[in-house]
């Protein structure tokens, strides 16, 4: 690739009067890192300041509230009283500091507010459910209305005052101003309804009073769904006119995504199984009927793909939030030519949205160290002799980190780099885990790890390396049921891999990821596929995304499910099970998948601990876990070492 210092991508650029340094911007991000009065944590301010140091040409900072019955979460940003304004204006020095622009993000969400973090039932322009939440809102009075386009523009006079270079207004994505906009979500008869001129008066309105806020110092950015891809919502035409209309009402600059956070989340967060690119293309009616600058953003992290959409013209900018998480130096990379030594984001949501959703804060798969960034990795003050035995995620992990501190690593796997995490891929829909998966290895290798595949550790192999302390990172292997006549199961990791053959008529037994993503992978082979779960839901320790599109996937396939059933024998291809109707006979079946669990591989354990050596277990040898926690057991294990 041509060295990407040298192409458009970097060149400063401006949004009305504002320069950037670069055409890469950071997209609002919901860190959940914020006070429980909306206040900034040095936390975050820390998190933001790593993004800034990483080359990103502007922050715009996660979504702040403007009135707090617009929240969604309970550790949200703020922007709704003055007390805020100090801390932000912490924040905005620091971006500026690591050389970036600041942008505020201002947003309501309407139906899509969480009640709890709220303390109120959400308010929108009619009733309605919001999926996401199960909250009804309630139908917004024109006093209240009129009092909200008061509350975005006070916003906004708090940014400026808090020393921001740009304000960005959210205007889709199913949030409240959208939800005016559409026929679907507004049913109202006042002036606020009705026809599009109606519909329209909100948005034109808080535009307005925002502009007004502003007057005329700091660029007004507003961030648009090119598709609400929900059946009776806003669809490209629509958007094309609401962008056209933006123009007219003064904003400088569209930021291009689609989805609606109620009604769509596959498309709001830009789930891996998606395909990539797809809102580029939806940008294209905008950016060809309004002569603004354009920013796009979902998935755009390939470093290939930035080149493309700013060489073509296809978008003036493009913005990159979880690939920022994941890797804070991408734009630095880029620029420097070192394109292979981007930790790749795999859209995974294990750490950008479900450990923000149970209220852990944000994290990463591939970035143990996002929420961290105050805690500066010192150099060891010692150099030990490390080996680590195993090279999934957890190993890997350790290999880095240790590394990078100053500790000799001698890395050994048995069979291949990856662990449970090689798994990932061949599962429907995750062909894009594989880059965080690549990019692990090739940074443990750059790190100057001596790493030996196929080498299986033995005491005497590890005594003979001298090693000051012994990282057990050997994984998990598939868990069985001391069932009569299942001997001859095979593993959900047999099948992902192709290692077995399978019937035409299959019992899977665990309905939990692994069971799910098999029966999947074997309904769309024409299989037919049962699946008997212990617990009265299957999938639940999947993302809750993942989750619902692989329920809705299933619905498609030959695939029947049975929850709340446990199996008591199997014979002559017919399992007898216990389930919520007393005892039944299932089959005839051909293959015997087992998929419940893992256990621990740790059958070195008790002689290393025997034998004297100083020995940490981490990843899913300590503990089956999802990839994140067996990271970040490592992260934590080498960086006190």
């Amino acid at each position: 690739m041509e060295r990407m210092g040298t192409m458009k991508v970097f060149e400063a650029t401006q949004i009305d009067r504002l320069t950037v340094r670069n055409r890469l911007l950071m997209a609002p991000v919901k860190t959940g890192f914020g006070g429980p009065d909306g206040t900034v944590t040095d936390q975050q301010i820390a998190y933001y300041r790593r993004r800034a140091d990483g080359g990103v040409g502007a922050i715009i900072v996660e979504p702040c509230y403007v009135d707090s019955a617009g929240k969604e979460h309970p550790r949200q940003l703020g922007l709704d009283r003055d007390d805020q304004v100090a801390g932000l204006s912490r924040l905005v020095a620091e971006i500026h500091a690591g050389g970036a622009r600041a942008i505020a993000h201002l947003n309501h969400a309407g139906r899509a507010a969480n009640p709890k973090a709220a303390g109120r039932p959400p308010e929108a322009p009619s009733t309605m459910v919001c999926p996401t939440t199960g909250a009804t809102a309630e139908p917004m009075s024109e006093e209240r209305i009129a009092e909200i386009v008061d509350a975005f523009a006070a916003a906004a006079g708090r940014a400026r005052q808090a020393g921001f270079d740009g304000v960005e207004l959210q205007c889709g994505l199913g949030y409240l101003v959208a939800q005016f906009l559409a026929p679907r979500t507004n049913q109202r008869t006042d002036a606020y309804g009705g026809d599009l001129q109606g519909r329209e008066r909100f948005a034109h309105d808080v535009v307005g009073a925002v502009l007004a806020a502003l007057d005329g110092e700091l660029p007004l950015i507003a961030r648009l769904s090119a598709s609400e891809k929900v059946p009776g919502g806003l669809e490209s035409a629509d958007a094309v006119r609401l962008a056209q209309q933006l123009k007219s009402w003064g904003v400088a600059a569209l930021h291009v995504a689609s989805g609606s956070a109620c009604d769509s989340p596959p498309w709001y967060y830009q789930h891996m199984s998606l395909p990539e690119g797809a809102n580029e293309a939806l940008a294209q009616p905008i950016k060809q009927a309004v002569d603004l600058p354009i920013i796009v953003a979902g998935r755009l992290g390939d470093p290939e793909r930035i080149e493309a959409i700013i060489g073509d013209g296809l978008a003036d900018f493009v913005a990159l939030g979880r690939p920022l998480v994941a890797d804070p130096d991408l734009p630095r990379k880029l620029g420097a030519g070192e394109a292979e030594q981007v930790l790749a984001c795999g859209s995974c949501l294990q750490g950008c949205l479900a450990s923000v959703k149970a209220g852990k804060g944000i994290g990463c798969i591939v970035n143990p160290e996002v929420g961290q960034e105050r805690d500066l990795e010192e150099p060891a003050a010692e150099p030990r002799q490390v080996v680590i035995v195993g090279g999934g995620p957890a190993g890997l992990t350790a290999a880095i980190v240790a590394r990078r501190r100053g500790h000799p690593v001698t890395l050994l796997e048995q069979s291949e780099l990856g662990g449970q995490f090689a798994l990932a891929p061949l599962a429907p829909g995750k062909a894009a885990m594989a880059r965080p998966l690549h990019a692990l290895v090739a940074q443990a290798t750059r790190a100057g790890a001596d790493i030996r595949i196929g080498t299986k550790a033995t005491m005497e192999g590890i005594a003979a390396l001298s090693p000051d302390v012994v990282i057990l990172a050997a994984g998990a292997s598939p868990s069985a049921l001391p069932i009569a006549g299942l001997a001859d199961a095979v593993t959900g990791n047999d099948v992902l891999t192709g290692a077995a053959e399978i019937g035409e008529r299959v019992l899977v037994i665990g309905g939990g990821l692994v069971g799910m993503e098999v029966a999947e992978l074997l309904g769309h082979q024409g299989k037919t596929v049962t699946i008997v779960e212990l617990l009265d839901e299957v999938a639940k320790d999947m993302e809750m995304i993942t989750r619902k599109m692989t329920m809705k996937r299933l619905t498609e396939l030959p695939v029947t499910i049975h929850t709340g059933t446990k199996i008591e024998s199997f014979a002559d291809g017919q399992a007898t099970v216990l389930g919520p109707d007393g005892t039944a006979t299932l089959g005839l079946f051909d293959t015997v998948v087992m998929a419940v669990g893992t256990r621990p591989n740790h059958d070195l354990l008790p002689a290393l601990e025997a034998s004297g050596m100083e020995v940490k277990v981490v990843g899913d040898a300590l503990e089956a876990k999802q990839i994140m926690g067996a990271v970040q057991s490592a992260w934590k294990v080498a960086r006190a070492l």
